[in-house]
């Protein structure tokens, strides 16, 4: 075992006999940089000036701080583990790297202090020797090791292969080139020592010299230096080092660095709400009293929507996977929380009164920039698809388009201004309850002759079989409906539909931002569920589903909720339905995952567990798949809006299929069916490939088509 001789001299070359100058000027600085990052913190229109216009926010938001034990749990394994982060590998590794490195480095930092200014002054012992010793400076090397590594990952991406989503500001550079050299000050410190002490000519290698690998290696360039001169540039560095340092403390206050402390405590305060993305309630009950709705001031926001935008750090992840941005829309989710926050900084200025304590601004004595069209511009509101990639990307747990759907909500409500398009589909809604404005009488036409039970005639059934608008009314989603009432039929399924009496679940009409029209048809709906006393629900759509199962139970509507693919695995599993057919002519086939069922839902293997059972094997993956599926372009209320900005994205999907040598795209959902259908005929491609739902061949294979 090493002995007590394996040790090094703390301050060395810097602290000399006598009083210790040194020390304690180093001492000022660190606390210098303490009340300068505190300050920083509380400038005008800063951090803690952001925090009191929080405060000042009125919107409604879901609970933040329940379940205490269980959010700090996660939030100490998402931080400590990059969870979230890791999804990208280069840039997880990179931030990993950064991370776990920078602790190393504060472990070693904060064993000096304690060796060097509580230990040794006080009880005149030494800590920092032998085995202890050598472990510290193992870890503290590698630390550094491991941070110049990320840094240089980084530099990499930003000076070599900045993708397009990837923004650049000064402070990036800064930040990157910041910590960069005070590692690599910090290792030339280690270096030079070494030199003047150990690595002189004639002076015999210490046997335990590559415990400090790191400084070994910063040392080899100075092998000419004497002993004078390396302890003439170690002195030098030393102190620009420690400047750089406490440099370094006081910028955090001034730049996205501050992520390190409101990270944490986002994800702490994460939704834990069986909602995957809740939007804010409106209670039924302010119809007839709320003088406005939706949101088109800033202090409409919820206090978390606010901190939001002090939380992000500008990654960009969001805007990588956002299929708006990624088909030339002008959408940047990332951009939409960032304006925020410059809003919300410029804002707080103008709110605060001489002692510091924040007012409201009343709307017609406020000239500044609007918070829709200026700071938010309308077609960036109107492009989102709502599919959630933004959230799921996010490692810092931040809510982005819902955000966008409390502007439309005030846009829709209060303005009536929405595409002109929607015009007509809230006129089916509200007519017919369905949007194509179909006569609600043929809502049931799809089921003649099928020997399709309706609740009305049942009485009651274990499964409510929630058709929906799109298998009720579209033709192509039509033999969707067919094929799955065959399917339930032959395996003797206790179920039934509401036929005329079913209405339209509103899914649409609350994401364009029509609070009022969804309720009015959750409203309905409800009152016949519960007239039969309905507990479980099997839908067609994935919209449906999400919509059924989270939404109406924020208004009371409590059911048990099924998508058919998780009552069609279960089905095959069961032996109550035998895949006898073979189903021919599909070639290579691959699955795409809808936003709603996926991302929302997590519904992801019962699909591929289906395709399997048909004796089809693993699906052919595109490029994006599971959560990180692109979107059809269809959620949103985007379905009934014409997409003139940009490119299609579901022809960029259906041109994914293709790149992954699909011949058949099969779905789960009606939109998805339709928008992928559509995106095979405008690339030409009808002769190579085609769209199908994974139930037309479920029916096909059992013998029911």
């Amino acid at each position: 075992m090493p002995g007590a001789e394996i040790t090094r001299e703390l301050y060395w070359n810097v602290v000399g006999t006598g009083f210790p100058v040194a020390r304690v000027l180093s001492y000022i600085l660190a606390l210098a940089a303490i009340v300068l990052f505190v300050k920083g913190l509380f400038r005008r229109g800063g951090f803690f000036d952001a925090v009191k216009m929080m405060k000042l926010a009125s919107g409604p938001d879901v609970p933040r701080t329940d379940n205490a034990g269980q959010r700090l749990k996660y939030a100490v394994a998402e931080v400590f583990g990059h969870r979230k982060i890791l999804r990208e590998p280069y840039q997880g590794v990179a931030h990993l790297f950064i991370f776990w490195g920078f602790i190393a480095l504060f472990f070693g930092t904060f064993m000096d202090f304690v060796q060097g200014d509580i230990i040794e002054p006080l009880f005149h012992a030494n800590i920092l020797q032998g085995g202890f010793y050598l472990f510290f400076s193992l870890i503290t090397d590698l630390g550094g090791i491991m941070v110049i590594a990320g840094i240089i990952m980084f530099l990499v991406r930003r000076y070599a292969g900045r993708p397009k989503w990837l923004d650049d500001k000064p402070e990036d550079r800064i930040i990157l080139w910041l910590i960069l050299a005070i590692v690599v000050t910090g290792f030339l410190i280690e270096g030079l020592r070494l030199q003047a002490t150990e690595m002189q000519p004639g002076h015999p290698m210490h046997p335990y010299a590559w415990y400090s690998f790191g400084g070994h290696l910063f040392a080899l360039p100075f092998a000419w230096m004497s002993v004078q001169a390396a302890k003439g540039l170690h002195r030098f560095v030393w102190w620009l080092h420690l400047f750089i340092v406490m440099g370094f403390i006081v910028y955090v206050a001034y730049s996205k660095l501050l992520h390190i402390f409101t990270v944490p405590v986002n994800i702490y305060m994460r939704n834990m709400t069986e909602n995957p993305a809740p939007l804010k309630p409106i209670p039924p009950e302010t119809f007839e009293t709320a003088e406005t709705f939706g949101v088109h001031l800033l202090e409409e926001y919820s206090w978390k929507d606010l901190f939001d935008s002090e939380v992000c750090m500008r990654c960009g992840r969001c805007v990588a996977v956002c299929p708006a941005f990624n088909t030339d829309k002008p959408l940047k989710p990332r951009d939409v929380i960032q304006n925020l926050r410059e809003h919300l900084e410029a804002k707080v200025k103008l709110s605060l009164d001489a002692d510091g304590k924040v007012r409201v601004i009343h709307e017609e004595s406020y000239e500044g920039p609007g918070l829709i069209g200026e700071v938010i511009e309308k077609d960036a509101i109107w492009a989102c698809t709502t599919c959630m990639a933004c959230i799921e990307a996010c490692p810092a747990y931040i809510s982005q388009f819902p955000k966008l759907i409390d502007l439309r909500r005030y846009l829709t409500m209060m303005e009536s201004d929405f595409p002109a398009e929607v015009q007509e589909v809230f006129r089916g809604m509200e007519n017919n309850s369905n949007p194509w404005n179909i006569g609600s009488h043929a809502r049931a036409d799809w089921a003649k002759e099928l020997n399709v039970p309706l609740m009305s005639q049942k009485g009651e059934a274990e499964y409510l079989f929630y058709v929906g608008c799109a298998g009720a009314f579209d033709d192509l989603n039509k033999k969707v409906a067919i094929a799955l009432a065959k399917i339930f039929n032959a395996a003797g399924l206790d179920y039934a539909i509401l036929g005329t009496e079913e209405g339209c679940c509103g899914d649409s009409a609350k994401k364009i931002g029509n609070e009022y029209l969804f309720q009015m048809l959750a409203e309905t709906n409800m009152e016949v569920f519960n007239n039969y006393k309905v507990k479980k629900i099997i839908t067609l759509c994935p919209h449906g589903y999400n919509t059924l199962k989270y939404d109406y139970k924020e208004l009371g509507g409590d059911y048990e909720v099924y998508h058919y693919t998780e009552i069609l695995d279960d089905l095959i599993r069961s032996g109550k339905i035998t895949l006898k057919n073979p189903v021919d002519n599909l070639c290579a086939i691959s699955y795409h995952d809808s936003c709603y069922l996926g991302r929302y839902n997590g519904i992801y293997e019962q699909p591929r567990n289906i395709l399997k059972a048909l004796g089809l094997g693993a699906p052919v993956e595109m490029a994006s798949h599971h959560e990180k599926s692109l979107c059809c372009g269809a959620g949103g209320g985007r379905m009934w809006m014409e997409e003139t900005l940009g490119t299609r994205i579901n022809q960029k999907r259906t041109q994914e299929a293709a790149d992954a040598g699909a011949k058949t795209v099969c779905t789960a959902c009606p939109f998805c069916y339709t928008m992928l259908s559509d995106g095979i005929k405008e690339l030409g491609k009808g002769e190579e490939m085609r769209a199908v739902d994974i139930a037309q061949l479920v029916a096909k294979a059992a013998g029911l088509e």
